[in-house]
Parts: C-alpha cells; sequence; structure tokens
C-alpha cells in the first residue's frame, strides 16, 4: 500500500481519539460528547465549524483559492444498543452502549484526514459531513431536510466503512447498487379474545398472525424475480400472555430489504394484498404501519470511477475489488445518494468478528488507510 507518510506519522495521535470516543459512546441523536469533540477538534485546525446540523450533526467547511469547485467526505458518529464484551482497556464505560459498528474509526479517521488536509494547497471547497444517527434512525435524511446542501453543497460525496469480510482485499466498490434498501413494518392484528376452550366465540388473532407470517414468505419466493434480491424478516410476533387465554391483538415487526426499487416497490404492495385477504378471510383488522429506514445506496458511475482511480494509487490494484457484489444490509449514506453524486466504499477489518457483535473491534490501522484515501481523493479532485 502507498498511504501518505505525514497521515501514518499522525495516526498515533487518532487512535487515541478513536478510543476517547469509543470509551463514551452515544446513540442516535445523543452524540453529544462526540459533536463537541468533534467540532473542537475542527476549530483547532482552522475550519468553519457550524454545528446541530440534523440535531447534533457537524459540518466543517475548508474553503481555499477560488472555492469553485467542491468536494465532500462523510463520518457517521453513533453507537448501537449493545453491552460490550471485549477486554479492551478502552471498552465502553456505558452500559448497554457499544461502538460495535466502528463509527468511532470513521470518525476520527475523517478527523485524520481533515489535520493532514488543514496544510495542504488545493484550490476549492471541502465539506466534512459528520452525521448522526445513522443506526435506523435517518441521520442523513435529518441533515438533508435542515438544509444541508443548501448550505453545504458538493460536487461529489464519498464514504466508507469498515468490512470484516476476511479476504486479502484492502478496498471494495462497485458502479451501481452497493447496499440494499431498508424498509421496518409493524403490523397489527386485531381480533376478539376469550376463553381458550371457546374459540369460536372468538375472533382469533394469533391463528391469522400465523397465517401472514407463512403468506409473507411468498413474497420473495413466488413474487420476486429470482434474478432480483430481497429479504423478508420476521424479527417480532408478540402475543398474549396466558396458556387459556386468546389474546384481542397481536404485532409483528418485520424487516423487508431490497436490491432495486421494483422488487421494493412489489414488496410493499404484496404486504397489502397478503394482510387484505387474510383480515377479509378471518373477520379481523389488520393495520399496516411503515417506517422506511434507508433507500438504495446507490454509487453514482463517475463517482466511482475517480474512487477507483484514487483506490489504485493508495491501495495498490491488487488489493482492490471494483466489481463487489452488493450487500443487504442497508446505509443511509443511500439518502447523500439520491440526492448528490455519491461513492460508498468498504475497507476491509481484517477481524474475523462481524459487525454488530458484543465483542467486534474496530483495526486502528484502518485511520490512516481511510485518511489517505479521503486525502487523496480531495487533493486529486481540487488541484
Amino acid at each position: 500500500m502507498n498511504l501518505i507518510p505525514e497521515i501514518l506519522d499522525l495516526q498515533d495521535e487518532f487512535k487515541k481519539i478513536r478510543h476517547q470516543i469509543h470509551e463514551n459512546p452515544e446513540l442516535g441523536f445523543d452524540e453529544f460528547h462526540t459533536a463537541r469533540l468533534v467540532a473542537q477538534k475542527l476549530k483547532e485546525l482552522g475550519y468553519e465549524v457550524y454545528e446541530k446540523i440534523g440535531k447534533t450533526g457537524v459540518v466543517g467547511v475548508l474553503r481555499k483559492g477560488n472555492g469553485g469547485k467542491k468536494i465532500g467526505l462523510r463520518a457517521d458518529m453513533d453507537a448501537l444498543p449493545l453491552q460490550e464484551d471485549t477486554d479492551l482497556v478502552y471498552k465502553s464505560k456505558k452500559a448497554n452502549i457499544m461502538h460495535a459498528c466502528g463509527h468511532d474509526g470513521h470518525t476520527a479517521s475523517l478527523l485524520l484526514a481533515a489535520k493532514f488536509l488543514a496544510n495542504q494547497e488545493f484550490n476549492g471547497t471541502l465539506n466534512l459531513y459528520f452525521q448522526p444517527a445513522e443506526e435506523g434512525l435517518g441521520g442523513a435524511k435529518a441533515m438533508i431536510e435542515e438544509g444541508l446542501f443548501e448550505k453545504f453543497d458538493s460536487d461529489y460525496i464519498f464514504g466508507w466503512h469498515n468490512m470484516p469480510f476476511g479476504k486479502k482485499k484492502k478496498f471494495y466498490i462497485k458502479k451501481g447498487v452497493m447496499m440494499a434498501s431498508s424498509d421496518n413494518y409493524s403490523i397489527e392484528i386485531i381480533g376478539k379474545g376469550g376463553h381458550g376452550s371457546a374459540p369460536q366465540k372468538t375472533k382469533d388473532p394469533i391463528y391469522a398472525a400465523s397465517l401472514l407470517v407463512v403468506a409473507l414468505q411468498s413474497i420473495v419466493s413466488r413474487n420476486i424475480n429470482p434474478q432480483s434480491s430481497a429479504v423478508v424478516s420476521i424479527g417480532a410476533f408478540n402475543a398474549g400472555y396466558a396458556f387459556n387465554v386468546i389474546p384481542d391483538k397481536v404485532e409483528i415487526k418485520m424487516s423487508v430489504r431490497a436490491l432495486d426499487e421494483e422488487s421494493r416497490r412489489l414488496s410493499e404492495e404484496k404486504i397489502g394484498k397478503i394482510c387484505q385477504g387474510i383480515a377479509q378471510a378471518n373477520d379481523i383488522l389488520i393495520q399496516i404501519n411503515k417506517n422506511p429506514v434507508a433507500p438504495l445506496t446507490m454509487n453514482d458511475e463517475h463517482a466511482v470511477e475517480f474512487a477507483c482511480e484514487v483506490a489504485k494509487e493508495i491501495f495498490g490494484e491488487e488489493n482492490c475489488e471494483f466489481n463487489h457484489s452488493p450487500l443487504m444490509a442497508s446505509e443511509d449514506f443511500g439518502f447523500f445518494c439520491e440526492k448528490r453524486k455519491c461513492a460508498y466504499a468498504f475497507l476491509e477489518n481484517e477481524n474475523d468478528i462481524y459487525l454488530h457483535d458484543c465483542n467486534y473491534v474496530f483495526n486502528d490501522e484502518l485511520l490512516a488507510r481511510a485518511a489517505s484515501y479521503y486525502a487523496n481523493l480531495v487533493l486529486k479532485y481540487l488541484r
């Protein structure tokens, strides 16, 4: 790899910052300590700093020359509601909150790139987007709705995520869909409860909900094109409290993911029809509440071509995979992709433990790798 020497020299300094963030994790829209730390560091480096964008988001702006061309770099800041089970000396100090997805490393690496770039010559505008609430709460959407691109627009925006694929490659990207859309559904099945010995006097929501769970699986198996990809996963089935009492209602919670808009649209349509049919057949009421979590993470062709050029220089072409298969996981960087030309990449974490695990550990060597990638994107575009 051909990492930037000055960035390598700074890596230990930003390891300490990463560990500080890791010790003090914060959930989505509660990243007050992290946001203050980010804002303070950016101010020390001479950036214009704007806080409370999307509640706890922070934007750093650096303009040089005529400021005409504009590039954006993004990092997420939030942790997960998970009890850490590692033996790290800097493990989380907060019960049931942990940086189990590496957002502490994403933030620290962007700060590292920011420090290096503050002393470089270029002609244009650098926007650093430190985003809150990536983990299903729509932090990117919140920042955009508060005028992010009206105030801090970029021609291209780049993001990355650590990923423990366990392969020899260091850098992964592709044109088009990189990650799936994600929609959460809460479905309430409302019937009429009663004594278990007299089911004929009830309108059993558990029976109807059980039919519904099975029928929902037909969405992918019998409706989605086999050459497309979608996932329907039931995550919760909440009903009743006693052996001999049929309850009045059941709640089902499920996640639906897709790799194209047609599959996403068709899934929603079929959920509605299946619920309607089962409700009519069982003389009950079914109510559907949809919560769109994230759109498709759709990489722009030209942004990816540019990212590939830079990745070859930093990681070496032999360490890069430029047509990586898309993931069924989602990423609310997709909201950025809907508005601007974006490229989202994965960097190998070199860890056998996957994301969102209580034993997950971020690889600190990624700080210099990610910062070198980010810095070269900026210098190559703005010089």
